[in-house]
């Protein structure tokens, strides 16, 4: 029978170290197996004769357009954890009778907040910073209580005045870390597709990588004309039985 292939396998990542699953992808746009090997020949006079191959090598690239962040964070030998940190935020304020009100709700962590006094003409410009003093004689000087900051009528004199404020709160996050000492560890993938045969039926495929390893190498481009396309490149190794992969069709 001959078959037909136009799918991108929904794979499955089992760590080799724990034996749980790590990841289900069914939403890859491209999944490609790639073996390579070193040959050595021997030459009638000009001519290759006889080849011996060796070292065979493998890679698996997958590519994605949507992903879970475990992915990325699986590059990094990281894992996804649910935990506060904290959260950069900026809120613009304007003032009014030389005060201005912040409207978060959340606690602003102590000693984070910087004031700037704010360019008008684009909202998003910083001038001259706004330090922690006695507003009520030194200009650029600030006093805060509760959420509501008082500044110096010198520095604002009127309404029309604006506050950029940059502060940390601690919120509950999904989060990773990546630091200079870990690496990705060694995983299975099982990848299920179809092939379509000439009676335009589809037959069931497995392919198993017995020992594979994500490449730490990771480009996350923000583009706001494209895409971001996440593409991960893993080594195929061989197992303790030498095996690298197994390709099944249900018979």
């Amino acid at each position: 029978m001959l078959y037909g292939l136009k799918d991108c396998a929904n794979l499955t990542v089992k760590s080799k170290e724990t034996n749980k699953i790590k990841l289900y992808a069914d939403y890859a746009k491209t999944s490609t197996i790639e073996f390579t090997s070193e040959s050595v020949y021997a030459y009638n006079k000009t001519t290759k004769a006889v080849r011996w191959d060796k070292n065979r090598e493998g890679t698996f690239k997958t590519t994605m357009e949507i992903f879970n962040m475990d992915i990325i964070a699986m590059l990094f030998g990281s894992e996804l954890e649910e935990k506060q940190i904290p959260f950069m935020k900026r809120e613009v304020c304007q003032v009014k009778g030389g005060k201005a009100t912040l409207t978060t709700q959340d606690t602003i962590k102590t000693g984070t907040l910087a004031v700037y006094k704010l360019d008008p003409s684009d909202m998003k410009t910083n001038l001259k910073e706004q330090t922690v003093g006695t507003p009520t004689s030194a200009e650029n000087t600030y006093s805060i209580s509760e959420k509501v900051i008082t500044l110096n009528t010198t520095t604002f004199p009127d309404d029309t005045g604006y506050i950029a404020c940059y502060y940390m709160v601690d919120t509950n996050a999904q989060t990773f870390t990546v630091d200079n000492v870990s690496f990705p560890g060694g995983y299975e993938i099982y990848g299920d597709t179809a092939l379509r045969n000439t009676d335009q039926v589809d037959e069931f495929v497995q392919f198993e990588l017995m020992n594979v390893k994500p490449q730490s190498n990771v480009t996350l481009t923000m583009d706001v004309d494209n895409v971001c396309s996440l593409e991960v490149t893993w080594d195929i190794l061989a197992d303790k039985s030498g095996d690298m992969m197994r390709w099944s069709k249900i018979a």
